[in-house]
């Protein structure tokens, strides 16, 4: 058990460690669920807009591991991998469940807080409960709680079952149904800063624990003490149902909370006004090496801005340039320093600026902007705001003829040599496996949009090959991922020909061949239909391709198969993204994923997804369908300076055959779609940062 606790706590901290806690001395505390409440019970209040939580907590029943998630202002989520001490559930001593609670009324002078929530709604019942709350605060330092529990919290000796034995099936028919019961309590903030004391009457009888011998269920009333260091960290110690203490740790992240307070970053260029009077002449289009040296100034003023020119246009009144962002998450900040750049290099005559990002050689969308406006605007305390009303958001086209580009763009060859960490979170061998060695990749641009890209990894340390492999009704196609991990201890990660294509203004293509992932080669084929303005987009992706050898060299297996989807895109709001895709798994089943992510201008995204295929459930084997939380933390949120890298993490919960996607490293929507309109509007209001 010592060692379980231990990598739990670890799990946590891995999760979270990238950053200094958020919490604050004013945030609603975590109960031992992991998510806002008392100790055992929930309380109506949520935590800050886009808080990330982790919480580590242990008591006579078993350990808990959460990670909670407040999605949207009202609504939080939280992801929980349990250990069952001296009990079990199915006959298993692991469970991982999922919570959500949404705040249907916020607190007034006279009115409290209302929330309603599903504690453990797609699991195996072993802590399955849905809730209605109220919690109201008395002055800044006491807060009572009340509410009413049905499954669990119901106060009853009713033991729910999940709707299926291997769990992961939402259990619709039972929620808000059979005995309910009372529960609530208080919380006192004491004068000593960052100290807090709890006492509830919780309506949880513990049945399943208790007739298995587990502990003995004495009392409804349980009493705590909390207390928040400066740093956020947050400490518990409880006494449960007269019989029992419990422990409990949590820490924070906030997307919008830099560990750092920002990023330090090179001051932007000033934006250098034409005279009054200024000389409309286009003169100088007669000059002969004009435009390259105009190119080789703007080249020298974005490079020291750490951004690099791919061609210059040059026209009377008008100049597009083709632009590469390899510094800045805020897209929008990264044409806002191209425009300024471009009022200090190019000639008096031109008002209309054109600046089209380019990725991996693909123009994705571009940006009009009029001179006039960039002069007039910069100091004006709605100039964010007016920027954007007046620029014009259209489809790359081809460039002008005589466009000058860049020197030593193609070919060319780039390298690099890092250590990686790859985690498992959560799978059916325990919370955290984890390997780490070194990671060597290259990428040689042949010419625009066509490259050679690989990585190889040299395996130093870790326990991931000696995962437990489960059990399966389908073809093994992620299953025996602890194979690959054992026997590509050097391994080719990746190595792929990829060329990036625009036969249309709105339509993006991709072709990719090679080792594709660790697991599989082959083909793979993309095109995207994405206007430049629209929040809408559609894709469609086929591929064929065949399973890699363990030793992930250049060997196959005999598994080959034909998958693909249609994709289809929608950005809701300038922070949320939707998107459903259809189609063929790598298992040969059929089905749908839907999936949501929030996004934020500094380069974080925090997501949800879930998959449903035709492959029946004892097919599919423990969990039932594939769902799971995602990560993507920029690298620059952390460290302080701008950078585009970030870590992505995947909390699947149960890595299954069924509904595993091929994992393409260059999909078109995430290439181009933060260059066009809508992802620009998210990180706008660092145009002139």
């Amino acid at each position: 058990m010592a060692n379980k606790i231990l990598s739990g706590a670890v799990g946590v901290s891995v999760l979270l460690a990238v950053a200094g806690p958020a919490f604050s001395q004013s945030a609603p505390t975590l109960g031992l669920y992991g998510t806002t409440g008392l100790i055992d019970m929930p309380s109506a209040e949520s935590q800050p807009d886009a808080q990330v939580t982790g919480t580590f907590a242990y008591n006579g029943s078993g350990t808990k591991i959460t990670l909670g998630f407040q999605l949207t202002n009202r609504l939080s989520a939280a992801f929980r991998f349990a250990e069952l001490s001296g009990w079990t559930i199915n006959g298993e001593k692991e469970d991982r469940n999922f919570d959500v609670q949404f705040r249907l009324l916020d607190e007034t002078d006279i009115r409290p807080a209302i929330a309603v929530g599903l504690r453990d709604f797609t699991g195996n019942g072993a802590y399955g409960a849905e809730y209605i709350v109220a919690t109201k605060g008395f002055g800044k330092n006491f807060k009572v709680t009340a509410g009413l529990g049905w499954g669990r919290l119901s106060n009853s000796n009713t033991v729910r079952t999940g709707a299926n034995p291997q769990g992961g099936v939402p259990t619709a028919r039972q929620w808000f149904t059979g005995p309910v019961s009372p529960f609530g309590g208080v919380e006192w903030m004491t004068p000593v800063k960052g100290l807090t004391f709890k006492a509830e009457y919780a309506s949880d009888k513990y049945t399943r624990e208790v007739a298995a011998g587990a502990f003995d269920h004495k009392s409804p009333l349980n009493f705590g003490v909390e207390y928040r260091t400066k740093r956020g960290l947050n400490y518990g110690l409880y006494y449960l149902n007269g019989s029992e203490v419990a422990l409990r740790f949590s820490t924070a992240i906030n997307p919008k909370r830099p560990p750092m307070g920002g990023t330090l970053e090179r001051a932007p260029l000033p934006v250098v006004a034409r005279p009054l009077r200024h000389s409309a002449s286009t003169a100088w289009l007669n000059t002969p090496g004009f435009t390259k040296t105009t190119r080789k100034t703007l080249s020298a003023l974005l490079k020291d801005q750490g951004l690099a020119v791919e061609a210059l246009a040059l026209e009377g009144t008008r100049a597009e340039l083709r632009l590469r962002n390899n510094t800045y998450n805020a897209s929008a900040q990264a044409i806002g320093r191209a425009a300024r750049a471009m009022a200090i290099a190019l000639p008096h005559s031109v008002e209309t600026f054109v600046v089209t990002p380019v990725v991996d050689g693909l123009p994705a969308a571009s940006v009009v902007l009029r001179r006039s406006d960039i002069e007039a605007l910069e100091q004006k305390a709605d100039g964010t705001e007016q920027m954007l009303a007046r620029a014009q958001f259209v489809s790359a086209r081809p460039m002008a003829p005589g466009a000058e580009y860049a020197e030593g763009l193609y070919p060319k060859l780039r390298w690099s040599i890092t250590p990686y960490v790859s985690l498992s979170l959560f799978d059916g061998s325990g919370p955290l496996r984890a390997s780490a060695g070194l990671r060597a990749s290259a990428d040689y641009y042949i010419t625009s949009g066509l490259s050679l890209s690989g990585s190889v990894t040299q395996r130093v340390f870790g326990n991931q090959n000696k995962e437990t492999p489960p059990p399966s009704g389908l073809p093994r196609v992620r299953t025996d991922r602890a194979l690959y991990k054992d026997q590509g201890k050097t391994a080719v990660e990746r190595l792929t020909m990829d060329y990036l294509f625009k036969p249309a203004p709105d339509l993006f293509g991709r072709v990719s061949v090679g080792m594709i992932e660790p697991m599989f080669g082959g083909i793979s084929g993309e095109l995207l239909w994405k206007p430049s303005g629209s929040r809408w987009g559609l894709g469609a992706e086929l591929n064929y391709v065949k399973q890699r050898d363990f030793d992930q060299l250049f060997g196959f297996q005999n598994y080959s198969v034909a998958t693909g989807h249609v994709s289809a895109y929608w950005q809701v709001n300038d922070g949320l993204n939707a998107q459903l895709d259809v189609g063929r798994y790598l298992a040969g089943d059929w089905g749908a994923t839907l999936s949501m992510d929030r996004v934020f201008a500094n380069g974080w995204k925090i997501g949800a997804y879930a998959t449903l295929t035709d492959a029946s459930y004892a097919a599919y084997g423990k969990g039932s369908f594939t769902k799971g939380f995602r990560l993507s933390i920029p690298l620059a949120w952390g460290i302080g300076t701008p950078n585009r890298k970030s870590y992505n993490i995947d909390m699947n919960t149960l890595a299954r055959d069924g509904g595993a996607r091929l994992n393409v490293d260059n999909r078109l929507y995430d290439l181009v779609a933060e260059y066009q309109r809508p992802g620009l509007e998210t990180g706008w209001a660092r145009f002139w940062k």
